[in-house]
């Protein structure tokens, strides 16, 4: 009785192993189907190409652009600085022909705009300069011929201001000027010129 269990047992291990050879032998021939992906190819726009800054930040005499003093703005701030540019506009009060001068418009302090180029007009490209007179008086004294400086007597009034002219002006770069202009993008309350090139009507 035992041996006969015992020879069954025998018979069904053999089968178990031959089935499980065909099975393995069946798996490891089949072969799976490969699906093959497409190229994957990058589709990176293209790097731009900046362009160029119109102007240099400063120039050979190191004076700056007006763009970049713009640009150096948080450096610049609160120091002197030479920048070059094109008298754009200077201010002149307005006509006036009541008796009483009370009655006229107000009439600001002297000052004027430069730019980078003659074509920069508007106001956004312009550094406005004050400073360069107290009042309308002293800059019509100094117009007559004679020698006039501030009160504090710091800066000589200059007569040779004129729309077209380009300057290297020196001062201090400031939000505010001690005479109440005061502008975000900075002003240059002025302290001397040099005429580098004179407007065309003028050569």
């Amino acid at each position: 009785m035992f041996g006969g269990n015992m020879g069954t047992r025998l018979i069904g291990l053999v089968l178990t192993a031959a089935l499980l050879s065909v099975g393995c032998d069946q798996f490891s021939s089949a072969e799976a189907p490969v699906e093959q992906l497409p190229e994957i190819v990058p589709n990176l726009p293209e790097v731009p190409t900046l362009p160029p800054p119109p102007f240099p930040t400063t120039y050979d005499d190191e004076s700056y652009s007006v763009y970049g003093l713009r640009q150096k703005l948080r450096q610049a701030l609160d120091t002197d600085v030479a920048v070059t540019g094109y008298i754009m506009d200077i201010y002149e009060p307005p006509p006036c022909k009541e008796r009483k001068k009370e009655d006229c418009p107000r009439v600001d302090a002297p000052h004027m705009f430069i730019a980078d180029a003659l074509d920069k007009t508007d106001r956004a490209d312009q550094l406005i300069i004050v400073g360069y007179a107290d009042n309308q008086e002293q800059l019509a004294r100094a117009r007559r011929g004679r020698k006039t400086t501030t009160i504090d007597g710091s800066v000589v009034v200059p007569t040779n201001l004129k729309v077209g002219n380009k300057i290297v002006a020196k001062g201090h770069f400031r939000l505010i000027s001690s005479g109440g202009f005061n502008t975000s993008n900075g002003l240059l309350e002025y302290a001397s010129h040099d005429t580098v090139e004179k407007a065309l009507a003028q050569k």
